[in-house]
């Protein structure tokens, strides 16, 4: 079941990414490209985990890989709700993967840094209604990741907060909605 899920994930993101650059080369916004190719690294790791499993976590190439999705779908969100910063983001971006090439440990920060501008920056934007209300299902989707990200990471420490076999069960269904809330805030919470 693991595997049917995770190429559904694949499929799904790698529509998404589709549509997403589809609409970039229509409308030439920048955030559309950031996260398209999000959605096709987020496409190409979920085939890698459909095809070898959790063991694809232990590749060297994972770490940055996994980082791309969190940090280009960021970039996006930034581009979108604040572009007057999204230049000064792309630094931390180019900044965080550069770090995260060279020392593993600097994958948390990164991931935490990114995780919360995917999941307060587009609340914000719709508070001020600055984008439609869908525009908050990428903080959906960033909250499920969140909740993700956090089990599967305390599953291989000491004290995991649920059972290893739990959290294997879960992150395939997460991984899902997660994919299904960002493409709906990207794509109807997106004033073009």
């Amino acid at each position: 079941m693991f595997g049917v899920v995770m190429s559904i994930v694949a499929a799904l993101a790698l529509g998404f990414g589709l549509f997403c650059l589809w609409r970039c080369v229509k409308t030439k916004e920048l955030a559309d490209l950031f996260v398209s190719i999000g959605a096709f690294v987020l496409a190409a790791l979920a085939l890698l985990l459909a095809t070898q499993g959790l063991a694809a976590l232990q590749s060297p190439l994972a770490a940055p890989l996994g980082a791309l999705v969190p940090l280009l779908i960021s970039l996006g969100v930034v581009k979108i709700a604040a572009a007057k910063w999204w230049k000064w983001y792309a630094v931390f971006v180019l900044v965080g993967l550069i770090a995260i090439s060279v020392a593993r440990t600097a994958v948390p920060v990164v991931h935490s840094i990114a995780g919360l501008v995917i999941v307060i920056l587009p609340i914000y934007a719709v508070l001020k209604k600055k984008l439609p209300p869908h525009f908050i299902g990428v903080s959906i989707g960033g909250v499920l990741i969140g909740i993700g990200g956090v089990a599967l990471a305390s599953a291989v420490m000491a004290r995991p907060i649920l059972p290893l076999e739990t959290v294997v069960a879960l992150i395939p269904w997460i991984l899902l909605l997660m994919t299904v809330f960002y493409a709906y805030g990207f794509i109807l919470g997106v004033r073009k």
